[in-house]
């Protein structure tokens, strides 16, 4: 019988890939909760926190501190993860988000707060490459449909993290609400700790920063990081800050109304972030001219959000704008393989982590920007906003999104000469 050695034990391999399987669906269940606590906080308990005590800017800073911490995890992860291996990657952050989720709705001091967001933020990122590094570990030959397997599941964690959340936010404290998915995460740690012994690798030794240094002197992905993370510090604005209490502010709609225009956007960004490999088949495999395509999709819905909020009370004007923010912040596939061709293959993992840190830090700094935009418009110890404050905030997304416009028109067109679109 064939056997491998992990942890100083031999174990049957065919008990180790049993074992690695239990061990991925706790995981993708780690990664679905992950996903919907990216949209939870300030999102849906926005008028909560108020209620709380918690200024504007101090409501922003809580979005904003799990965005950093996800962000640096996703940098510290990847240089890391074939240092200590998936299993133990996986429980470190499935720990550190449980912790971090249940101490955020129950310290009742704001530091405390942000500590929690930081610990959610650190463990999310973390729980990502962990399951990353299982799927390969399991399914070397078919990665690619094993990962859109799994990240197809998880969009739908965003989804339940704005009606049914909202929903329950109503029948029980916020509180309570915000703690259960920290619950379920604890809960799947335990089941990962037991499945655990025999499947943990030694630590590989001799890892470095070598390849992270010599990716930073790369000054087309430096044109990319800084340009592409614009159309999701963006996006984020609305899905997990302002969206859901403009709506109601702007447009007098209940929390379950707004919240159902929330829900369109992440099923919109689930569902481009499949088929946006039929458009760069539409364009030609032209990977350029679909950057340009995401950056004046963005740009034309800042503008409609302008005008929404400073002519009209339109829900559709207002659901409009979200809609064209929402659908080129489902073309993180497009930006991964863009990077993915201004690299050596063999960094490639590196180069949609460093991808993805840059969006998360943008995605914390526009949320810190928004905060500080409404804090400047709005009155203290108001519950609505006024229009004013809205449209300061879509003048600040035109501004980034003519950025990025002019951005895109210098990246190297990285179209293969095949028709495969990869």
């Amino acid at each position: 019988m064939n056997t491998v050695s992990n942890s100083n034990s031999t174990v049957p391999d065919e008990i180790i890939r049993k074992k690695k399987f239990a061990i991925l669906i706790c995981g993708v269940i780690l990664y679905f909760l992950t996903c919907m606590a990216k949209g939870l906080v300030p999102g849906i308990i926005y008028n909560d926190l108020l209620k709380a005590g918690l200024s504007s800017e101090m409501i922003a800073g809580t979005g904003a501190a799990f965005m950093y911490a996800y962000a640096a995890s996703q940098l510290l992860a990847g240089v890391f993860s074939n240092r200590y291996g998936g299993v133990r990657i996986l429980l470190t952050g499935g720990t550190l988000f449980a912790v971090g989720t249940i101490l955020f709705p129950w310290c009742g001091i704001y530091s405390l707060m942000i500590a929690g967001r930081i610990l959610t933020g650190l463990g999310a990122g973390t729980v990502f490459l962990g399951v990353v590094k299982i799927l390969s570990d399991l399914f070397p030959a078919k990665f690619a449909m094993a990962l859109g397997t799994v990240m197809l599941c998880s969009y739908f964690g965003p989804v339940c993290g704005t009606t049914p959340m909202v929903m329950l936010v109503e029948l029980i404290k916020w509180q309570w609400a915000m703690t259960l998915p920290g619950a379920a995460a604890a809960a799947a740690v335990t089941a990962i700790l037991f499945f655990a012994p025999g499947t943990i690798k030694p630590v590989v030794k001799g890892e470095t920063f070598k390849a992270l240094g010599q990716m930073l002197k790369n000054r087309k992905m430096w044109l990319l990081n800084l340009s592409a993370s614009s159309i999701f510090g963006t996006y984020y604005i609305i899905s997990t800050q302002i969206g859901q209490k403009s709506v109601i502010d702007h447009c007098s709609l209940t929390a379950p109304k707004a919240s159902l225009v929330i829900m369109v956007l992440t099923i919109i960004v689930a569902v481009n972030n499949v088929l946006v490999n039929l458009i760069l088949k539409c364009l030609g495999n032209r990977r350029k001219v679909a950057a340009l395509l995401a950056f004046t999709l963005a740009f034309l819905g800042a503008g409609a959000g302008y005008f929404a909020f400073g002519f009209t009370h339109s829900v559709a004007m207002v659901t409009l704008s979200f809609v064209l923010i929402a659908i080129p912040a489902g073309f993180f596939p497009l930006f991964s393989t863009i990077a993915k061709e201004i690299n050596p293959p063999e960094e490639t993992g590196l180069a949609v982590a460093l991808l993805n840190f840059w969006c998360f830090a943008f995605i914390a700094l526009y949320q810190n920007i928004s905060g500080r935009i409404l804090q400047h418009y709005t009155q203290a110890d108001t519950l609505a906003y006024p229009p004013q404050a809205y449209c300061g905030i879509f003048i600040f997304l035109m501004i980034t999104g003519i950025a990025g416009i002019i951005a895109a028109s210098f990246y190297p067109e990285t179209r293969p000469q095949t028709n495969s679109g990869k």
